[in-house]
């Protein structure tokens, strides 16, 4: 094992090897190099941007930081095309740990159809463990799709399950609790989700190219409740949600129930919340179901100041919401006040 990188810029040599894992492309005119403060890509007439960190682990930092970047491009309409990336590390981080996080960088990246094309990279105190921040450029091909653009009367769709992402971060968190709730089977699949089925989705919006959507939303910290409650309240309209039609996968349950979590109020990044007509919400789920990813028609919106409605076991109750998301009452040392 080499010594631990000193604070300050990384040395030179190392840093021309980690920029190695960056992308090169006909559409990148200046990419990531010693010495190179910015990139030079090609554009178009309209551009998506957003900006995440990932905060609250530092295991499969590549796999987070690409998703949810590109996925905040993919709700907004947009395709994701570029990502750079700022990653602060802690003193006493080694080269072989920047290798890991660069090549799973870069291996994300590649599975969401990014362009790596640089960024800054540092090794500094005001962290006690890896932070990696991410900005992401797409391009509009057509309207942007905003979460403020449901009406009365459209349905509300879901892809995959709730609390997909949380999930899969409580088990690398907590292995040993994990797997004495799940079982070695169920605790493996778990930690699988993040490769398969993911928590990009940027599938999603490949399929549902060219559909007239009204809104889409990534529904991340506070989970799927809050994803909805956003909706409802950017676009001016209540819901009424069907219990059952909700997709809630019993590993998440289980593991919900063991920290005292609510499976709607934890981190759901890989789920995507759409709104459309309900004839176009059919035929969008149809072409999700082909592709092998699930998605159901859970909800339809209803008329400003009518609320927002869970309905469930012959009883309607209001859909409760946190915007401090569940994965906080998660036993840590470190401190979770802010995800994203």
């Amino acid at each position: 094992m080499k010594a631990p990188l000193p604070p300050g810029k990384l040395p030179l040599a190392l840093l021309e090897r980690l920029l190695r894992h960056t992308s090169r492309s006909p559409l990148v005119t200046v990419g990531a190099g010693p010495g190179e403060d910015a990139a030079v890509v090609s554009g178009a007439d309209r551009i998506v941007l957003a900006a995440d960190p990932v905060t609250f682990t530092d295991t499969r930092l590549g796999a987070y930081v690409a998703a949810v970047n590109a996925n905040d491009i993919v709700a907004m309409g947009g395709r994701p095309v570029y990502l750079t990336t700022t990653v602060l590390v802690a003193p006493g981080t080694t080269e072989e740990e920047l290798e890991r996080i660069f090549a799973d960088v870069a291996d994300a990246c590649s599975k969401n159809g990014l362009l790596w094309v640089g960024g800054h990279t540092e090794v500094t105190p005001a962290v006690m463990r890896t932070v990696v921040c991410g900005q992401a450029v797409g391009f509009l091909s057509g309207p942007p799709l905003s979460t403020g653009g449901a009406h009365p009367k459209d349905s509300l769709c879901m892809t995959k399950w709730a609390g997909l992402e949380g999930s899969t971060t409580i088990a690398r968190e907590q292995p040993e609790v994990s797997r004495t709730v799940l079982g070695d089977a169920g605790y493996r699949a778990v930690l699988g989700w993040l490769d398969d089925p993911g928590i990009s989705i940027v599938p999603e919006g490949r399929i549902l190219e060219g559909l007239a959507l009204t809104s889409g939303h990534d529904p991340t910290e506070g989970g799927l409740a809050m994803g909805i409650h956003e909706i409802c309240r950017a676009s001016g309209v209540g819901a009424v949600i069907r219990g059952e039609a909700l997709f809630v996968r019993e590993e998440t349950r289980l593991i919900c129930r063991r920290f005292a979590m609510d499976p709607l109020g934890l981190l759901s990044s890989g789920v995507f919340l759409f709104t459309a007509e309900p004839e176009v919400a059919r035929e969008a789920c149809r072409r999700l179901e082909d592709a092998k990813i699930p998605a159901a028609v859970v909800g339809s919106m209803t008329e400003p100041g009518s609320g927002v409605w869970l309905e469930g076991n012959n009883r309607r109750a209001p859909l409760q919401f946190s915007e401090q998301d569940q994965i906080i009452r998660l036993p840590s040392s470190t401190p979770r006040s802010s995800l994203r």
